[in-house]
């Protein structure tokens, strides 16, 4: 028996549609989208890793694979764009930013989650329309989850974790406990605890000072800043505690001047010169 054309076209959409519909019961049907972080301005030393690979970063480069890194070095920064739109990052030094997940569903929802060990950056998204869509920075006291807002996180190398929103709403989790981060509100995290209950924003780079001694060729260096900061001497990190308070001794310089910069969550920096007696 012959079928004529008619016939192998009907035969044809008959196994298409049989096709689609095999997909669709299966949830099978989905679109491959390639997701990227492109790296938009780099400023001093900025490194780019992917596995073994490591270069500098330059404009251009797409991170897209779990595990992909940038590192800023002292000095340095640098900007990165999420794609299609979703929001800009910014840098600072000392810092560490890598891929855990840069994914799309299968409900359009684009999922980007980045781990933060140390250092600090600053996000500024567009609203996620699609309720599937999410934004979270991990770091080792927590996550900072978000859905289209403004706002700072800062790590210390202790894992210490401080979040300051500008605009919108930062969603905190640690511990198995949740605490929004609303804007003009800032929390804190520290390992294995939950975070914090909010307090109104501060900004606050103030470096208060109560010893300053020398021994040697050494100095002690006692104070106090908003514990939420970052607190940079003689070009190294410093571990403050969850109250604010430092006490550290670093080589004394020939000129008897310590540098020390105090960075808030936001990257708000304050340069200081300090006199040793």
């Amino acid at each position: 028996m012959k079928i004529g054309w008619t016939g192998n076209l009907i035969l044809v959409l008959l196994g298409l549609i049989s096709t689609i519909n095999a997909s669709v019961a299966n949830d099978q049907l989905q679109v491959k989208i390639n997701r990227w972080i492109e790296v938009r301005r780099t400023t001093g030393q900025v490194t780019y890793s992917r596995g073994q690979t490591l270069q500098p970063a330059r404009k251009g480069i797409r991170l897209q694979s779990v595990g992909d890194t940038i590192s800023t070095g002292s000095g340095s920064s640098a900007e990165l764009a999420i794609d299609i739109g979703t929001g800009s990052i910014k840098v600072s030094e000392n810092t560490k930013i890598k891929i855990s997940k840069l994914q799309t569903g299968t409900q359009g929802g684009r999922v980007t989650e980045l781990q933060v060990t140390t250092g600090q950056v600053r996000l500024q998204l567009r609203p996620l329309n699609n309720p599937a869509s999410r934004v979270e920075i991990h770091t080792p006291a927590g996550i900072a989850g978000v859905r289209g807002t403004t706002f700072g996180v800062s790590v210390q190398d202790n894992g210490i974790t401080g979040v300051a929103t500008q605009k919108g709403s930062v969603a905190t989790t640690a511990q198995g406990q949740t605490v929004l981060v609303n804007g003009g509100f800032q929390n804190l995290t520290i390992p294995g605890e939950p975070p914090s209950a909010p307090i109104p924003l501060q900004e606050d780079t103030r470096l208060n000072i109560s010893k300053l001694a020398a021994n040697g060729n050494q100095v002690q260096i006692i104070g106090t800043v908003d514990a939420v900061n970052l607190l940079i001497i003689s070009q190294q990190r410093q571990n403050i505690d969850p109250n604010g308070k430092f006490d550290i001794t670093v080589p004394l310089p020939p000129n008897r001047r310590v540098k020390a910069v105090v960075v808030t969550p936001l990257g708000k920096q304050q340069l200081y010169e300090l006199a040793v007696p």
